[in-house]
């Protein structure tokens, strides 16, 4: 039930060898999945969720609680593949979704400016000055992205177990390697290392299920998730609303029990305060 979380820069040959690995392991390998997944089961246009995940945010988006919800379908949809293990993505969010699994690999893979420029300019028949415009774009959205999303540095070395140079074009090369990383004893799976992915799903189809109701989408309630029993933290305005978010979370799939730690505010302290 090995997990290889690949984030990838732009022109770095990222997609390529995520596919080259998941087939030389026989894994699931997926990529645009994780939208599409996310906006058949929750309903949202596969557009949006894509604005939601390569666009750096505005100040104001920032606070948009729409967006919010969005991010949480497509973290939901994210554990759904991560649950079932044996798998390669490529998504820049990946690793920082595993980075608590133990036989989760984290790789980031990149290239020099120029490597990439030069690779998008193929790629894309753009002159130079148009491929490095692009490039810098990019860097720039997915540092806004990763930083709003997850409150990190996407370009630091520590939040990956390795951190791969493609600026030789030895594209078998860097596929064996991270076969071979792997592979190791160190990425297998332990009854606690899958546990942890399996709570970390459950809690966001937890999450995910209270986003997509009407009753409860504009209510912060933190959840977390323990082999099957589930917590429900945060603050709430009526009795109703904590109701219909432990009858949301009780017709989830796997969930046993739900325990709620919620302090209830009467709506007239709205005007006090």
């Amino acid at each position: 039930m090995t997990i290889v979380a690949i984030s990838r820069e732009m022109g770095s040959g990222g997609y390529e060898i995520g596919e080259a690995v998941a087939k030389a392991l026989h894994f699931e390998y997926v990529n645009r999945q994780i939208l599409l997944e996310a906006a058949q089961a929750y309903g949202v246009p596969v557009a949006t969720l894509v604005d939601v995940v390569e666009r750096r945010p505005s100040l104001w988006e920032r606070f948009d609680v729409e967006r919010q919800r969005y991010l949480t379908f497509l973290e939901a949809a994210y554990y759904t593949f991560a649950a079932k293990g044996n798998l390669v993505t490529a998504s820049r969010s990946g690793p920082f979704f595993v980075r608590d699994v133990r036989h989760a690999l984290k790789v980031r893979i990149m290239a020099p400016v120029e490597v990439r420029v030069r690779r998008v300019m193929a790629e894309t028949r753009l002159d130079h000055k148009a491929a490095a415009a692009k490039v810098r774009a990019y860097d720039r959205e997915m540092t806004g992205r990763l930083d709003y999303l997850f409150g990190v540095d996407w370009t630091r070395p520590e939040h990956y177990d390795l951190v791969l140079n493609t600026s030789d074009d030895t594209w078998d090369f860097y596929t064996d390697f991270l076969v071979a990383a792997a592979r190791h004893p160190r990425y297998q799976p332990t009854p606690d290392s899958v546990q942890r992915v399996n709570d970390l799903s459950l809690a966001a189809q937890v999450r995910a299920a209270l986003a997509n109701d009407p009753s409860t989408q504009s209510v912060n309630i933190e959840v977390t998730a323990q082999a099957g029993h589930v917590v429900l933290k945060g603050v709430v305005f009526s009795p109703a609303v904590l109701m219909a978010a432990t009858a949301l979370a009780q017709r989830v799939p796997g969930v046993t029990s739900v325990a709620c730690e919620t302090v209830e505010i009467p709506r007239y302290a709205d005007t006090i305060m």
